[in-house]
């Protein structure tokens, strides 16, 4: 049976290169094949581990510097970027969800790599060390299946003039790549006027969690969030589950939502607060665009949408722990940019090509994976499980047996006639 997993992983992995070969050259292609099969083997981002499972018949140091040509090529990470985006598009659906949050790595040792900057460790509130800035986008769609979308890294030492700056420009990004009615969920973090006018002025859908010292207007008065949260009467009552590491725990919040305006300029555009409660903590105001056209569907989607973001929080603990982000030993900024992309373009594959294949590997691999056989160990965030299987199955396949196979075209019904004279 593990045999036929691995096959059918090296078809998926096929199918996924072929859509990508279309934004690539070739030789670009076959180092992006190379280093994310790598990772996806090795478990690791660092080139040494990768150029060693590639298999090549040359030396492993003439493997290094031939990917090193095409990683440190600068503004290669955009490419890889936008064409993993365009690759997975066909996934993301209206009324899916994309979800904006920021991130961190430390690097703690490093003395030689480009653009080291003094950044907040996220693990470790309050603690600042060298390390990255790094500005993660993910979609999740009504099933709650995640697919990783656009993770750059970005450094103030390095040329970026601003977090806001990077938010506006990753929002810029997935515009252009998905063509799709969705909606964008930020956390408190993104509560900044550039980004709220940049979001709002779009008019498209979006989630906004704010603080509670953030002014809108209120029956046409400027009013703090938390003045106008004491006027909103909590009328319905949702429950959300909190998963831990051995069971889940079942939550209520209290809810209710009021129409506000958002002003920019002379300008005023109606949207609304929705207020959640806990009945033993606090509360949370989301300002949010919504397709939906009453008060109980406004509120239960940003009930719904905004619990994704633990998601997202995981998303960066996997990537982490699970690939060994932090131990990234490549010297130039531009390196580092395309790693990473390219780590998104693995973990894309992980999430959503495999998707189909998740349970099967889970269940047929016979590698023992599961813990106590529960349900929820299927259930629950299994990422962890599936990228350990991954590494097993893929232990005795190098790269060239990851094959570039033709697109095969769709039959539309009409005959094609092969005439040759």
């Amino acid at each position: 049976m593990n045999k036929i997993l691995t096959k059918q992983i090296q078809n998926k992995l096929s199918l996924y290169f072929c859509k990508l070969n279309s934004h690539l050259t070739k030789p670009e292609l076959r180092c992006t094949r190379e280093i994310t099969t790598g990772i996806l083997k090795t478990g690791s981002v660092i080139i040494n581990q990768i150029a060693t499972a590639i298999g090549d018949s040359i030396d492993k140091q003439q493997t290094t510097k031939r990917l090193r040509n095409h990683y440190n090529k600068k503004g290669f990470f955009l490419k890889l970027l936008r064409g993993h985006m365009d690759c997975v598009s066909d996934t993301i659906h209206e009324g899916d969800y994309i979800l904006f949050d920021g991130s961190d790595i430390q690097k703690k040792y490093a003395k030689t790599m480009e653009g080291l900057d003094f950044v907040k460790d996220g693990d470790e509130k309050n603690k600042v060390g060298l390390g990255y800035w790094l500005m993660n986008v993910v979609h999740i769609d009504k099933a709650n299946k995640m697919t990783p979308l656009y993770n750059k890294l970005y450094s103030f030492d390095h040329g970026a003039k601003s977090e806001n700056n990077e938010a506006i420009e990753a929002l810029k990004e997935v515009d252009n790549a998905i063509y799709k009615n969705v909606t964008c969920v930020f956390d408190r973090g993104f509560d900044r006027q550039i980004i709220k006018d940049y979001v709002v002025s779009q008019q498209n859908n979006f989630i906004i969690r704010l603080k509670k010292n953030t002014k809108l207007i209120y029956k046409g008065k400027e009013t703090t969030v938390s003045t106008i949260g004491k006027k909103i009467p909590f009328f319905m009552e949702l429950t959300a589950n909190k998963r831990g590491k051995n069971k889940s725990k079942k939550i209520n919040f209290e809810c209710g939502a009021v129409k506000v305006k958002y002003r920019i300029k002379q300008r005023e555009f109606e949207l609304w607060l929705v207020a959640t409660k806990r009945k033993s903590g606090g509360k949370c105001w989301l300002l949010t665009n919504s397709p939906k056209h009453t008060i109980t569907e406004v509120i239960r989607e940003a009930f719904q949408a905004y619990g994704f973001r633990w998601k997202i929080e995981e998303y960066h603990r996997h990537i982490k722990s699970s690939y060994d982000l932090e131990n990234i030993q490549i010297k130039k900024f531009d390196g580092l940019q395309c790693m990473l992309a390219i780590l998104t373009i693995a973990m894309g594959i992980l999430y959503n090509t495999l998707e189909s294949m998740h349970l099967r590997l889970l269940l047929d691999s016979k590698i023992k994976i599961l813990d106590k056989n529960k349900v929820s160990e299927l259930r629950n965030f299994i990422y962890y499980k599936i990228s350990t299987i991954i590494k097993i199955l893929l232990a005795n396949v190098y790269t060239k047996h990851i094959i570039q196979s033709k697109q095969t075209q769709v039959d539309v019904g009409q005959m094609r006639l092969n005439l040759d004279f």
